[in-house]
């Protein structure tokens, strides 16, 4: 709750009043329900977990928060489950926690790992399959951590890293075959279902099939069968390990993306039909994507759902379904999923995104969890681990994703608190609803207060006001259906006073949880938000905010004309910079950032949202960084932007601009020194949450709000 106060009459929501919106999925997924068979194995759905690093690992073995992360996903009812990739061979390290397949050290792990995954609650077996992805990275391998280059099909640089590899000599190959043959062979002892080798991203395997990246002129090079030559090795070797009884399944690039060189989609569907044929595989998993289009294997919104199918399609019809083939690629909601099985693009989709935000999206899809699904959002921020910075996986909305062994299961049928004095949440934006949600959850009487007219805080903002980012309205919506269904009492239109008499109010609750949200620095005339840091640009900054807010209101925008020029100042490096420069290009304006940082937009580059730039630059926005903003000096309609290099420390100035918008830290609301008032004058038991702690993203604020509610309810 924060930014502009509503001027209209309180209005209450009781659940009767907020109806759900979100379909039962129940009625959506009859197909993607059915039973498949996969080699020796029946799965009792075509819903897949797929394979995605996690750093969840220590001593580079499987670790009790794996095995919790892994059994919430097979109790929930997942067909199967493919874990996070061991490696093969002790020279690759893509990554500092990888578990290490190429030692009998894995072993006890494995075993912890099939034992607890595959029993239920009930102590009989799940019926989930239980895979474990091989992999060696090859030139996409971290040579930091190796200290040396890493092995690959050719001495070519690395895209992103842009580190030279060495090229394998012969005996190399044949090490590294060896390697997956020994990982797969511990995979079958620890009692596993199987093992799929990956071909796909970040792979050797995927290495040696590309032109792009297998420039040899041996027997491993050239022509496409000579480049095939090391998979049909490790297939053969892998499937020797494991005999007939478990299965064999590769995931395989479709399309690199990279029509002038890289792997098309008919080559990957020779490959699969050539590799079919031998009769060692069970089944065919098709990922899009390859050294210069990492960013669209796992992509973010606004990449449609389902945009990688067509190519698990082409494949299942050039191989004449010998073996089942599975869909990936931002495959997230239940009817989507559904479309993709009964439209035979493929036989089995896989849903890991989906399954990290909900891992009972099959159960509930089967109708025996009567709740909807929790949507994912696509902010590839928790998704995209593996990088210097060793953070480990999580979710935006699903503040439990990879903490379900520390953070306790709400039990929605707590009945503990019900005669309990009630509980008020102040403000519904994404913390006030979980914080709201968590308590009903337990059973206490919970009134939400939102000064605004509608829920959802900046998220609502956000999918209202910047086309990229309308995949928040599904986060909104589930909120506000799971309140309703709490039986949550919801009063809009209803500020806060954090002084004066107006807490008297608050005396009836015996908690009350501040979710306020942060506002920026400095407030400038009329409530509006301005960068006081710029001397002469009162009146003529805005916050990305107060753009968002009310932009079209201010000032500012007075003389708005087609030829009309926003400046953008990011000293914060990251996604508010982001949603304001794609809001002013969707108004038709022409926008410059500009930011002191080596690099514009560097939280955005962590977070993988590659996309962001190539979207703002086709709308003409244009980068300048390493500028250091000085003084503005308005002239009216127009004015002047004057900076300094950082560096050289000589100016420049940018003219006729007709709006500043400046991003920077926001502080708490309400504020520290209104905080304690609060708590010494009228009541004693106030604690923030989310922003309102602390501004952080949204992600980060919904966990503090789980976090806070189920420590201070314990």
């Amino acid at each position: 709750m924060s930014g502009s106060r509503s001027d209209h009459a309180p209005i209450v929501l009781a659940p009767s009043l907020m109806a759900p919106s979100l379909l039962a999925p129940s009625l959506l997924a009859p197909s993607l329900l059915e039973p498949l068979q996969i080699g020796p194995l029946r799965l009792p759905n075509r819903i897949v977990f797929g394979a995605h690093p996690t750093n969840f690992g220590k001593g580079n073995a499987f670790t009790r928060q794996h095995l919790a992360y892994y059994h919430a996903r097979s109790q929930g009812g997942a067909g199967m489950i493919v874990t996070e990739a061991l490696t093969v061979h002790p020279l690759d390290w893509p990554y500092e926690h990888v578990p290490f397949g190429h030692g009998d050290a894995i072993l006890p792990s494995l075993e912890q790992v099939a034992d607890t995954v595959r029993v239920t609650e009930g102590g009989t077996e799940s019926g989930t399959a239980l895979l474990a992805q091989l992999n060696h990275a090859g030139g996409q391998s971290n040579g930091k951590l190796l200290r040396q280059s890493p092995w690959a099909p050719s001495a070519v640089p690395e895209v992103a890293s842009r580190r030279m590899s060495r090229e394998m000599e012969h005996g190399q190959i044949a090490e590294v075959v060896a390697g997956f043959a020994g990982a797969a062979g511990r995979v079958a002892r620890a009692g596993w279902d199987g093992v799929e080798l990956n071909a796909g991203q970040h792979s050797l395997l995927r290495q040696f099939l590309s032109p792009l990246t297998n420039h040899r002129s041996d027997e491993y090079g050239g022509n496409p069968e000579n480049r095939l030559r090391m998979l049909r090795e490790v297939i053969s070797a892998v499937r020797r390990a494991l005999g007939d009884g478990l299965a064999l399944g590769l995931k395989l690039c479709g399309d690199e993306l990279a029509p002038w060189g890289g792997l098309t989609p008919e080559d990957a569907a020779g490959i699969a039909g050539s590799l079919v044929d031998s009769g060692h595989l069970d089944y065919l998993s098709i990922q899009i994507g390859g050294p210069y289009s990492a960013h669209m294997t796992e992509a973010p919104m606004p990449v449609p759902q389902a945009h990688a199918a067509h190519l698990a399609r082409g494949i299942r019809e050039a191989i004449g379904g010998k073996i089942p083939v599975f869909a990936e690629g931002r495959i997230e909601a239940v009817n989507i999923a559904e479309e993709v099985i009964s439209s035979a693009q493929a036989d089995a989709v896989v849903m890991t995104r989906a399954l990290v935000s909900d891992p009972d999206l099959p159960l509930k899809a089967a109708g025996r969890i009567g709740e909807p699904v929790r949507p994912h959002i696509a902010m590839t921020r928790y998704f995209s681990v593996v990088g210097d910075w060793n953070r480990p996986l999580s979710d935006l909305i699903n503040p439990r994703a990879g903490r379900e062994e520390s953070l306790p299961t709400v039990d929605p049928t707590m009945e503990r608190h019900r005669e309990d004095r009630p509980v008020l949440v102040v403000g519904g934006g994404p913390a006030g609803m979980e914080a709201a949600l968590t308590l009903a959850r337990q059973g206490r009487p919970v009134t939400l207060r939102e000064e605004r007219g509608e829920l959802g805080g900046m998220a609502a903002l956000l999918a209202r006001e910047t086309p990229s980012r309308r995949e928040f309205a599904l986060l909104v919506e589930y909120y506000r259906t799971m309140l309703a269904r709490a039986g949550v009492e919801i009063v809009l239109n209803s500020p806060v006073e954090f002084t004066g008499p107006g807490l008297a109010d608050l005396s009836g609750y015996e908690t009350v949880y501040l979710a306020t949200g942060a506002r920026p620095e400095a407030m400038g005339p009329e409530g509006r938000d301005s960068n006081l840091v710029l001397p002469g640009s009162e009146g003529r900054a805005l916050s990305p905010r107060a753009l968002l807010e009310n932009g079209t209101a201010s000032r500012a925008f007075s003389p708005f004309g087609p030829d009309s020029r926003a400046l953008v100042v990011d000293h914060e490096y990251g996604f508010r910079m982001g949603n304001a420069v794609e809001w002013l290009l969707e108004k038709g304006w022409r926008v410059d950032i500009l930011t002191p940082d080596f690099f514009i937009g560097r939280g955005l580059v962590e977070s993988g949202e590659m996309l962001w730039f190539q979207r703002v630059s086709e709308q003409g926005a244009l980068f300048h960084p390493l500028l250091e903003p000085v003084s503005f000096r308005d002239r009216g309609d127009r004015g002047s932007l004057l900076c300094r290099e950082r560096f050289s420390g000589r100016e420049r100035a940018f003219d006729d601009v007709s709006l500043l918008v400046v991003a920077q830290a926001e502080i708490p609301h309400p504020e520290p020194g209104q905080l304690a008032a609060i708590r010494e004058g009228q009541h004693p038991r106030v604690i923030t949450i989310g922003d309102a702690r602390a501004p952080r993203l949204m992600g980060e604020a919904i966990l503090h709000a789980h976090r806070t509610v189920l420590a201070e309810q314990a």
